[in-house]
């Protein structure tokens, strides 16, 4: 099947994203589009293929998505997840299907489900939060819990490491930090609640060669959409995240250097958070990933999720827990020169559910998200996933 994608965002998923749908025999075109048009004609040139274009497109306004998106198959929004629904809006008014990597908020969350029956009606597809954590956690926790009769909890743990001689931004300043200064949600005895920021601090004991690592609680989406979809007696899911910087984070933190507020500074109005966020580095572009690596001032990185899933089958208590080690940052250069190992993840799972929605394995028209899918459509993304040295590994624990 020959299909036309349009990928808005050329930030470090984007470029990922964008690099694997070019390579597949089985997508005809590929355009990519960002408000800084310079850097999409930047990010074709690196790709050096015909069937890619560049596009300047403002992602906040739905009118010009739709300029750019006449006749795609599928819309792929790896922008900032504030523009959610405007392009999504997009991709309805160009008769497309429609791809997203995270929630910007729970609010913006219900109002992308409330358009369920109008995209269902339409013929069209909304797969939603469709990249690492959240897409790969969830497709792993709907394994696991589609083997259970009943389901007490679902925990997902996860450590991130990245080594540097200097400070770098792996992923977009914003998003992480202002992630890190939210309050966590988790899904306590069938309610969602607010817990306070670093809370419930554990060490957790991921598989080798990371081990032990101190983890706390972190604003994540899996918490808040996996209770609506799992069922069978759910009642608690938390995520909690683990990183040797962590400590520095925390300073920031309470320090209040991510304040809204404006501060008087020698007659000066200044937001904390605005200036912190002016002096953090942004995220680092494919030639500057290369550059510091070959420098020696990025070192390496390593990551690693893993999704518990506790219940019962039979009447007996069991434990799923699956895990993904991701390829380090060296060995994904040997894979995609350039991309980070968390860019890599995170942009071939979004281009495999792309392929997917587009091709027919993925059949679910509406809005919907990755523990959503049928066992069949799962199976086929994991597959997927190992083809390109993402391998899920898997035990169970038995009472």
């Amino acid at each position: 099947m020959c299909m036309k994608i349009l990928v808005v965002g050329t930030g470090a998923i984007g470029i990922v994203v964008a690099s694997e749908l070019a390579k597949s025999p089985e997508v005809k075109e590929v355009r990519v589009a960002d408000i800084n048009l310079e850097r999409a004609e930047r990010l074709r040139d690196w790709l050096k293929s015909k069937k890619v274009s560049a596009h300047r497109v403002d992602a906040g306004k739905s009118d010009d998505v739709v300029r750019v998106a006449e006749d795609v198959d599928v819309i792929v929004n790896t922008t900032l997840p504030i523009f959610n629904l405007t392009i999504m809006d997009a991709a309805f008014t160009a008769k497309a299907n429609y791809v997203d990597l995270a929630l910007y908020d729970y609010s913006s969350f219900l109002k992308q489900m409330e358009l369920n029956d109008k995209w269902k009606e339409a013929g069209l597809t909304a797969l939603l939060n469709a990249g690492s954590a959240p897409g790969i956690t969830n497709v792993l926790a709907a394994h696991a819990a589609d083997r259970l009769d009943h389901v007490d909890a679902i925990r997902i743990r996860i450590f991130d490491s990245v080594e540097s001689r200097e400070i770098v931004s792996t992923w977009s300043p914003e998003v992480m930090w202002d992630d890190m200064a939210t309050e966590p949600v988790v899904y306590e005895n069938g309610k969602f609640k607010s817990v306070p920021l670093f809370s419930g601090e554990e060490t957790y004991n991921f598989p080798d060669p990371i081990g032990p690592q101190t983890v706390v609680g972190h604003v994540h989406e899996e918490p808040v959409t996996l209770p609506r979809f799992i069922g069978k007696g759910l009642r608690h899911v938390d995520l909690k995240l683990g990183t040797p910087d962590m400590p520095i984070v925390k300073f920031v933190v309470q320090l209040g250097l991510l304040g809204d507020e404006s501060v008087d500074v020698k007659g000066a109005k200044v937001a904390p958070r605005d200036l912190f966020l002016k002096l953090i580095p942004p995220t680092l572009s494919f030639e500057e990933v290369e550059n510091k690596i070959k420098a020696g001032t990025l070192i390496d990185a390593h990551e690693c999720y893993v999704v518990e899933v506790e219940g019962e089958k039979a009447s007996k208590k069991m434990t799923y827990i699956s895990y993904v080690l991701f390829p380090s940052l060296r060995e994904v250069q040997k894979k995609l020169s350039g991309a980070t190992h968390e860019s890599y993840v995170t942009g071939i799972s979004a281009a495999i559910f792309t392929k997917m929605v587009c091709m027919g394995a993925i059949k679910a028209r509406g809005v919907f998200l990755p523990e959503c899918l049928k066992l069949e459509a799962r199976e086929t993304f994991i597959a997927k996933l190992a083809e390109k040295d993402i391998k899920i590994h898997e035990r169970v624990e038995k009472a």
